[in-house]
């Protein structure tokens, strides 16, 4: 009987361990086809995420377009005190920010795009004027956020661009040398997989006083700087800067 017994217990650790072997040769069989497989991290957390995602900013070049410089003077962009809108931005745009012989705007194309569905996501913009003479709240610095159709050609940094059509202005503010506005321009919306989000920035020099413009701009020299951060939180983040002098 014990000898029995004995037997027994043997075999049935020997199933035991036959047993685990093939469950860790399954798992590792698994693991390394989910490796070696990218759909299986679709909709699940991905630790390299930032890897991802990508975010470009370029300066629109227009076609055709001839300024004395291309540093800003003061422009009027609004008909009445107010905010823009997408009237005003296209009355810009319509003239591929010419005024008066002057560039009285600049204009950069941001895109942001991301290899997984994103359900929030944000695209902050940072603006700063180098400039100590910029430190108060009347600054004439601004900026606003457009979006178009969408219908415009492929683009490249190296695209000249012949128009542009705003549809709808969905951010604007001012900035001056003291800190960045870190605003959320896309406002924590969604991303769809390889689908790009395109925003456009128009910078320019307010001239709400209707005063003369002119070829220098005094009290507002310097240049300015910027960033555009894609970030998804606790994924990971890509940024792109820009200069204009």
């Amino acid at each position: 009987m014990n000898e029995n017994n004995g037997k027994g217990i043997f075999y049935g650790v020997i199933g035991v361990a036959t047993l685990i072997v093939a469950i860790i040769g399954a798992t590792f069989a698994y693991f390394s086809a989910s490796q070696t497989n990218d759909d299986t991290i679709q909709g699940e957390t991905n630790t390299d995420l930032a890897s991802g995602l990508s975010i470009s900013v370029s300066k629109v070049k227009w076609q055709g377009a001839t300024a004395g410089s291309d540093k800003l003077v003061p422009a009027k962009f609004k008909n009445e005190v107010g905010s823009l809108d997408a009237t005003d931005v296209n009355n810009a745009l319509s003239n591929k920010c010419i005024s008066g012989g002057f560039t009285g705007c600049h204009v950069w194309r941001i895109e942001a795009s991301s290899k997984q569905d994103l359900t929030t996501a944000s695209i902050y913009l940072d603006l700063k004027v180098n400039s100590a003479k910029v430190v108060d709240e009347d600054t004439k610095w601004s900026y606003a956020i457009f979006k178009t159709n969408g219908d415009e050609a492929p683009y490249s940094a190296d695209t000249e661009v012949d128009n542009l059509t705003a549809t709808q202005v969905t951010e604007q503010d001012t900035f001056n040398s003291i800190s960045n506005l870190g605003t959320d321009i896309h406002s924590g919306a969604t991303m769809t997989k390889e689908t790009p989000i395109v925003y456009y920035l128009l910078v320019y020099l307010a001239n709400d006083e209707g005063q003369d413009q002119t070829a220098s701009v005094t009290g507002e020299d310097g240049h300015y700087t910027g960033t555009v951060t894609l970030s998804v939180a606790g994924t990971g983040q890509v940024k792109a800067s820009f200069v204009a002098n």
